[in-house]
C-alpha cells in the first residue's frame, strides 16, 4: 500500500519546522512542536520524514541548493570572481530581508555541529568551489592558495555572520543604510580572497 501524500501538509511541516526552530532552536524543537504547528499529526510528520534530522536535512540540502544554483547561474553569466562574489552576498543579505526566518534557520544548521550535513551538499560546495577556484587562476583574481574553505567563507561565512549579528542584536532593524551596509559586507567578503 502506497503513502498517501498531501503536499500541502508537507509544505506546512516544512514552514513550521522553520518556524519552530527559528524561535526555539534545533535542540528546544522538538517533531511534536513542529507537527503541532504544522497542525498534523505527529505520526503523518513520521511518515514523511523519519527523523527530526531527516527534515532538517531536507531543508539544509534545499537551501544550500538554492544558494549554489545562484552561484552556478552567476558563474555561468558573470566572467570574474569579483562579479560573483558580490552577486552571491547580495542574493544572501537581499533574500534575508523577505524570509528572516528561513535564514535564521539556516544559520542555526550551520552553526550547530550536533546536525549532520548530508554529504551530497558538501560535494556540491566542494565542485562549486573548485570551479569558481578554476575561474579565478583564469582571470587572476584570486590570492595564491585560495582553497574552497576561504571561497566558503567569503561567499556564505561572511553574509550570514552579519545576518546573525542582525538578529542576534537587532542591528539595523530602522533599515536606514541597507545599500551602504549590503557594500560593506561585499569589501569584507572580496578582502578575504582577491588580489
Amino acid at each position: 500500500m502506497s503513502k498517501r501524500c498531501d503536499l500541502s501538509k508537507i509544505e506546512k511541516i516544512r514552514d513550521a519546522a522553520v518556524e519552530v526552530i527559528s524561535e526555539n532552536g534545533i535542540l528546544n524543537s522538538s517533531v511534536a512542536s513542529i507537527a503541532r504547528v504544522a497542525q498534523v499529526s505527529v505520526g503523518y510528520l513520521y511518515r514523511h520524514y523519519p527523523s527530526k534530522e531527516d527534515l532538517i536535512n531536507e531543508l539544509l540540502n534545499e537551501a544550500i541548493n538554492v544558494i549554489t544554483d545562484r552561484i552556478d547561474e552567476l558563474m555561468n553569466t558573470r566572467h570574474e570572481v569579483k562579479d560573483v562574489i558580490e552577486g552571491v552576498v547580495s542574493f544572501i543579505i537581499e533574500n534575508a530581508d523577505k524570509n528572516p526566518s528561513k535564514y535564521k534557520f539556516l544559520i542555526m544548521l550551520l552553526n550547530d555541529f550536533s546536525i549532520r550535513i548530508n554529504p551530497q551538499i558538501k560535494e556540491r560546495i566542494n565542485l562549486i568551489g573548485t570551479k569558481l577556484i578554476a575561474l579565478g587562476n583564469k582571470t587572476k583574481e584570486l590570492k595564491k592558495e585560495i582553497t574552497v574553505s576561504d571561497l566558503y567563507t567569503s561567499l556564505i561565512g561572511i553574509p550570514m555572520q552579519h545576518l546573525s549579528s542582525v538578529y542576534r542584536f537587532n542591528f539595523n532593524n530602522d533599515n536606514t543604510n541597507n545599500i551602504e551596509q549590503l557594500e560593506k559586507i561585499k569589501a569584507i567578503s572580496l578582502q578575504i580572497v582577491m588580489q
